[in-house]
């Protein structure tokens, strides 16, 4: 009876000693549980901030990227613009100067003595020694003989102005008949230009005015002769060639 009574006690003790450990077990399970859980939180949580930062960061970088390529750009375009703004002006200068030296050429054509390394050659064609010492081209004649060097020759206040679209040209000239059986008359001395147009001596009496040596109206048919002639041409007119169609042969020269 008493042995019954033992055994009954200690499976009781036993038992409770079971649920006791396995109360404790839970607890301990249940703790690792959130203490795991509480981890894993906190993994998530600092994630979560480093993919923030890491968001931010690349955000803030895109952002500088972003300004630097529009500051680039927008230094690029204002050198351009200045490029730009350079050649316009240049061109501007060159149209400019281009159109100075126009201006210049111009009044140059009108106003100067043509210089020709072949002026005071004698050219003897047909029994006749002809020399062409200067030319003068000029749209307004007035105390000419002082431009030319004739300082010693008294002028007058006499002004010659040529017709409107033409200009004067005046060639001093040295005729000598050599032995030519023919008479030289001015009307058949041509003056032509390079577009094919054709002068005739003009009434040139006014070249006396100026002070200047004339070269006579008459026909030549003997002697030496020796003065300046003159000839109203087209303003600007280029490539001026003097001609005398002689029987034997022609007279030409480029002026």
């Amino acid at each position: 009876m008493k042995k019954k009574v033992l055994l009954r006690l200690m499976g009781i003790v036993l038992a409770a000693g079971m649920m006791a450990g396995c109360g404790s077990s839970n607890s301990a399970t249940e703790e690792s549980t959130k203490t795991e859980s509480a981890a894993d939180s906190e993994d998530t949580a600092s994630a979560s901030e480093s993919d923030d930062k890491e968001s931010t960061d690349e955000a803030k970088d895109a952002g500088v990227q972003n300004a630097d390529e529009n500051a680039d750009e927008n230094a690029e375009e204002d050198t351009e613009a200045a490029a730009a703004e350079d050649s316009e002006e240049e061109d501007s200068q060159e149209e400019e100067s281009g159109e100075d030296e126009e201006d210049a050429s111009e009044g140059t054509k009108a106003n100067t003595a043509r210089t020709n390394s072949n002026y005071g050659d004698v050219v003897s064609v047909s029994g006749w020694n002809i020399t062409v010492e200067d030319v003068e081209i000029n749209s307004s004649l007035e105390n000419v003989s002082v431009d030319l060097g004739y300082t010693g020759v008294e002028t007058s206040d006499y002004k010659k102005e040529a017709d409107a679209g033409k200009t004067f040209c005046l060639i001093k000239l040295k005729i000598e008949k050599d032995g030519s059986k023919e008479t030289l008359d001015w009307a058949n001395l041509k003056l032509t230009d390079g577009e094919g147009n054709e002068y005739t001596r003009m009434d040139d009496e006014f070249i006396t005015e100026l002070g200047m040596t004339r070269m006579a109206g008459t026909s030549l048919n003997f002697g030496s002769n020796e003065g300046w002639i003159a000839f109203e041409i087209n303003e600007n007119a280029e490539g001026l060639e003097l001609s005398y169609p002689f029987e034997e042969e022609a007279y030409n020269y480029a002026l």
